[in-house]
């Protein structure tokens, strides 16, 4: 009796459960790190996963045996594109620390990087291509940013998919979504601003805000048009493949962000792969437990590559661990060996970074502004102390130090001094850890965990399929009736009218009261003309 309830518990299991297709990037490796956690959680759920991987190397990702993965290799045929993203040895990743070097062109060059992965895979696998687009899948979770051959995938099948945002909601994804962003008040990506703005920062708010429209409607989705037709003639547009995703997630907790408007298809879930703090290894809780006031961690993640990071830049570290003898350093590097390194440091090329962030005795995160690795300090609840090496990155950092949750070092103004203030700051000013407790408070304090979610909405789209109910109407305006050009139009055209309507009306009055009083001067004139005639006679 058991035996057959437990075969008829795997048989129902069976029936629920659904064919998934994953298609993270492979130029970002933090890319396929986060969305393995949902691959590996729906694995779990008995659903059966496909993780499909197109780029110059495979990823390190650790999936579930039960994955069915896969690696179709693609080549750049583009030296400089293949020194950043393949081989992190371009002049690009020791800019990362110059003053006047923030990146910001990074997404364009990812997109034009993924174009030519994308180009070269279909010009040398067309026929896989062909029969991946005959597979049944009930679903494909497709990363939105640097991925086009997925797009083309979903586009192909006319399948319902899930768009996901490895960033927070950029305003080329909101537009796709047709999720409001008024640049009245949301920060556009880049900008480094926050959503209290003066006159002046909403005009370059504004700008910016068309700016990245125009980059990834008028740059990037030509391109991507350009290959599709290339090899599929008459398949839809970029922008109508990418409007018609069934939902949309979003990297980050909602409260995380400033707040703002947002459709019903969109679903944050940022923080999935937050855990609770594990045990720690030996090494790691020996030099902890050594600790006098606690310790100090400093990663950079998959960003910042020491074996190119300037050597002034490394000593003022090196310094700073000096200049707090009475804590210690937990450090994330991989560069060459360092001689003379204090005896408070531990150097390591690897991290578990959310153990020791959980750990009692963290005292403070210095981070280089990674999204994950910010939302893993909020999670855990150490204040930050960030560098931020990029402009998404200053982004990102900005979101926790607006809340008065760590300090923000300007790269003009990084020194021995100013880490150091910023350390002891952030360490001895009791408002920095409880401001950053409160906002812990509110990213945690769910129904449900973010990883639970993404997996829920994956799960709906596989039952329902589409989610009517929550498409814009939006989706049939074009962009002069969506910002409301032609109403706006009317409305002046309707006051010109009626304003010149009483102007016309007005003038007629006065003009006839001008004639009728010029009559009766006229006839007042020849009376007395006739008068006087009279008179005379």
């Amino acid at each position: 009796m058991r035996a057959l309830f437990l075969l008829l518990i795997n048989l129902i299991s069976t029936i629920l459960c659904g064919n998934v297709l994953f298609l993270p990037s492979t130029l970002y490796p933090v890319h396929s790190l986060t969305m393995s956690h949902l691959a590996n959680e729906l694995s779990n759920r008995g659903h059966q996963i496909t993780w499909l991987e197109i780029g110059p190397q495979q990823s390190k990702t650790v999936l579930q045996k039960s994955v069915n993965r896969e690696f179709w290799p693609a080549k750049f045929n583009d030296q400089t594109l293949s020194d950043i993203f393949t081989h992190r040895n371009h002049s690009q990743h020791s800019k990362l620390w110059d003053v006047d070097f923030n990146n910001e062109n990074e997404q364009t060059t990812g997109w034009l990087a993924s174009i030519r992965l994308c180009d070269s895979v279909l010009s040398k696998s067309k026929d896989k291509f062909d029969k991946l687009v005959q597979q049944k899948f009930d679903t494909i979770v497709v990363d939105d940013l640097y991925n086009p051959c997925g797009i083309l995938l979903a586009g192909l099948k006319k399948s319902v998919y899930v768009y996901w945002s490895m960033t927070s909601m950029r305003t080329e994804s909101a537009w796709a979504n047709q999720s409001p962003s008024p640049p009245s008040y949301l920060p556009a990506p880049g900008t480094g601003l926050t959503d209290d703005l003066s006159f002046t920062q909403r005009i370059y708010n504004v700008a910016s805000y068309f700016k990245n429209l125009y980059i990834h409607q008028h740059i990037v989705q030509p391109r991507i048009d350009a290959v599709f037709q290339k090899y599929y003639p008459g398949v839809e547009s970029t922008f109508n493949i990418e409007r018609n995703a069934s939902i949309n997630l979003v990297n980050n907790p909602p409260i995380f962000d400033f707040a703002r408007p947002y459709m019903p298809r969109v679903n944050f879930v940022g923080g999935l792969h937050c855990k609770k703090a594990g045990e720690l290894s030996k090494e790691y809780s020996d030099f902890i437990e050594n600790s006098g006031k606690g310790f100090i961690l400093l990663t950079t993640g998959f960003t910042a590559q020491w074996k190119n990071a300037p050597e002034e830049i490394k000593q003022i570290y090196i310094s700073t661990f000096k200049s707090l003898p009475n804590f210690q350093f937990i450090w994330q590097y991989n560069g060459l060996t360092i001689n003379g390194l204090p005896k408070n440091v531990l150097i390591k090329s690897w991290v578990p970074q959310q153990d020791l962030l959980g750990n009692s005795k963290c005292l403070a995160h210095v981070s280089h502004g990674g999204l994950n690795s910010v939302i893993e300090s909020v999670y855990h609840g150490v204040p930050v102390v960030g560098l931020p090496l990029t402009t998404r990155a200053y982004d990102n950092l900005l979101r926790v130090t607006a809340r008065d949750s760590g300090i923000l070092i300007e790269k003009s103004d990084f020194s021995t001094e100013s880490l150091k203030n910023a350390l002891v700051e952030v360490i001895e000013n009791e408002k920095f850890k409880k401001e950053m407790l409160i906002f812990q408070d509110m990213v945690i304090d769910v129904p449900y965990t973010e990883l639970y979610h993404a997996a829920f909405w994956v799960e709906f789209i596989e039952r329902h399929q589409e989610v009517p109910h929550a498409r814009s109407g939006a989706d049939k305006l074009n962009v002069f009736q969506y910002f409301l050009v032609d109403v706006i139009a009317f409305f002046f055209f309707v006051i010109y009218c009626t304003i010149a309507s009483i102007y016309f009306v007005i003038r007629s009055i006065f003009r006839a009261i001008r004639y009728v009083f010029s009559s009766i001067g006229i006839v007042a004139k020849k009376s007395n003309k006739v008068s006087k005639s009279k008179k005379s006679n």
